[in-house]
């Protein structure tokens, strides 16, 4: 019997290098060094007489990358950087139950096998890498398994959905980017310029603008079948400040400008939409005080995006919870999805509809990063409907088996420091209920009137990371409406009180206008620290029928004893 089994294993094998090796593409150096340690990690990895891995998965990034930063019209640093990082995903058990998801004592620990590889084709140093990442995956997933064992069978756990889904090997390789030729002195000398900027506005305490150009290539093969080859590049220019009241509060502000080359960036809007920025945060040097407000609200720009993506995004992205020795400390690094459970329930008032489509490109003219044709873990992914008129169809699921749900939906998404979690490509909301922004201003009065209010609020920034015991981040732009008046002021520091899920259900209505917002994505696990394209196209206004907010209970910072150097000639 183990003589017939080893002679199936064999010739399974020897398959497999066969069509993987047709399947490879020609002279490319770093594929068949991953595709040779990959074969001989199955067939040879075993310690004594334990177990042997059951899938085997290597991932690499290749990246160059161009950095310039700028502070008050001089440059800060400049570099070209040149890396290569690999990590090695190694199963021991079965799919139904693996040495995955187990983090045991250790948070800070739980993080994929992953270094540095040789940045020049060399086969056999590339390899020499990929043995040495190996070996410490297998020991490592040796004792993961024999401590997930024991933590099952101490804490009697029946319910066991599996670790691993079945799915269909795929091979795609996309054809290289171009890269476009582009002066870096010229690119550092407008990276100064846009810095100097800020020396108009003497209420800002300190501002930076920073150039990141990168080409990427992913390498990515399993034991499995599936490979994949994908390249991308893109620019993000990076406008970062800090203001303070007469209080003593801070604000931070950033703001990323995304474009998929150096010759998409039109110069002269970049320089408005950063002057732009920098009026409305130096006015909150000017910043009013209140103690408590309770009543609709708009959130606009940003500020909409976010409200959807930390209400709605992440808490569809369902990724498990990892099994830990001392599980009250997963609050601290684990975002548990909310509504993961909520399938069929409203979770949207009926006019909201979503759906995700990860394979379109563009959206009016915009480039969308959470574009990509193949996931993280090789599944291809299709359009993906979310949400049918307020009811909740379907969430964001990886390779990770969950309840009914054992197949994955194309959304596993990773990058080198991280495991694939389910996540967000392009996500479009839709509402079937609005009007133009003059009018849902409008609205937004006559709730208040309605309630005998003095002012309403408009939101146009919060903050893009919460503590994890709050749904969305507290407010760092927010203006108070004079009812009388129809001014707007900016308020002083506040937080929200007690928002929940229930905000999206208290959507009254929304802007005609939808517009594109693209960023980075974190996973739900903060102890690795992954972070992936994401777009968002949504409504650039939305109306909710009520929120709380009160002052803060921060303490303010001392006001710099001397005024700033420059504005004190």
């Amino acid at each position: 019997m183990i003589l017939r089994l080893m002679m199936f294993l064999f010739l399974v094998s020897a398959f497999f290098c066969n069509a993987l090796a047709q399947k490879l593409p020609k002279n490319d150096i770093v594929f068949k060094a991953m595709k040779s340690e990959m074969l001989r990690t199955m067939n040879k990895l075993q310690l004594d007489n334990l177990k042997k891995p059951y899938f085997v998965a290597y991932y690499v990034d290749s990246s160059t990358a161009y950095h310039v930063s700028a502070s008050f019209g001089d440059i800060k640093n400049e570099k070209i950087s040149v890396t290569r990082y690999g990590k090695v995903d190694i199963r021991i058990g079965t799919k139904k139950f693996d040495n995955s998801r187990y983090i045991g004592n250790n948070f800070h620990d739980y993080k994929p096998f992953g270094g540095s590889l040789p940045i020049e084709n060399d086969y056999d140093a590339i390899r020499k890498s990929l043995w040495l990442l190996s070996d410490k995956a297998y020991k490592d997933s040796l004792q993961k398994y024999s401590q997930k064992d024991s933590y099952r069978q101490k804490r009697n756990i029946k319910e066991i959905y599996g670790d691993m889904t079945d799915e269909k090997s795929r091979i795609y390789i996309e054809a290289p980017k171009k890269p476009e030729n582009f002066g870096f002195k010229d690119y550092c000398g407008k990276i100064k310029e846009l810095s100097n900027l800020f020396r108009k506005y003497p209420d800002l305490k300190s501002s930076d603008i920073s150039f990141v150009w990168g080409l990427d290539t992913v390498r990515f093969i399993n034991s499995e079948g599936s490979l994949y080859k994908t390249h991308s590049r893109g620019v993000i220019i990076i406008a970062s400040l800090k203001t303070q009241n007469k209080d003593g509060y801070a604000v931070l502000g950033s703001k990323d400008f995304i474009y998929e080359k150096p010759s998409d960036i039109d110069f002269a809007k970049l320089r408005e939409d950063i002057e732009k920025m920098a009026e409305n945060y130096s006015k909150f040097s000017r910043s009013e005080n209140i103690n408590f407000y309770v009543g609709p609200a708009i959130f606009e720009g940003e500020a909409a995006s976010e409200f959807f993506n930390q209400l709605f995004v992440k808490n569809i992205s369902f990724s498990p919870a990892p099994w830990a020795e001392k599980d009250s400390y997963l609050k601290y690094y684990y975002d548990i999805p909310k509504l993961a459970d909520k399938i069929q329930m409203r979770i949207f008032p009926p006019f909201i509809s979503v759906y995700d489509n990860p394979l379109q490109e563009k959206y009016e003219g915009t480039i969308l990063i959470g574009n990509y044709k193949i996931d993280g873990e090789g599944v291809i992914p299709e359009k993906l409907e979310l949400v049918e008129r307020g009811r909740l169809r379907n969430i964001y699921l990886s390779r990770t088996p969950y309840k009914k749900f054992n197949k994955s939906n194309g959304h596993g998404r990773m990058t080198g420091d991280s495991f694939p979690t389910a996540g967000a490509g392009n996500v479009f909301i839709n509402s079937e209920k609005k009007a133009s922004y003059a009018k849902l201003k409008k609205k937004l009065i006559q709730m208040g009137r309605a309630l005998e209010l003095d002012y309403v609020v408009i939101i146009k920034s919060v903050k893009k990371y919460t503590d994890g015991q709050k749904y969305l981040g507290d407010p760092v732009l927010a203006y108070k409406l004079d009812l009388k008046t129809k001014m707007e002021s900016p308020l002083n520091i506040v937080e929200f009180e007690g928002i929940t899920m229930r905000a999206l259900r208290d959507i009254v209505l929304t802007s005609d206008k939808s517009e594109v917002y693209n960023f980075f994505q974190s996973n739900p696990y903060t102890y690795s620290g992954g972070i992936y394209p994401t777009s968002i196209i949504s409504p650039s206004a939305v109306l909710v029928g009520e929120i709380e907010l009160k002052k803060t209970d921060k303490k303010p910072d001392k006001l710099p004893y001397l005024k700033h150097p420059f504005f004190s000639k």
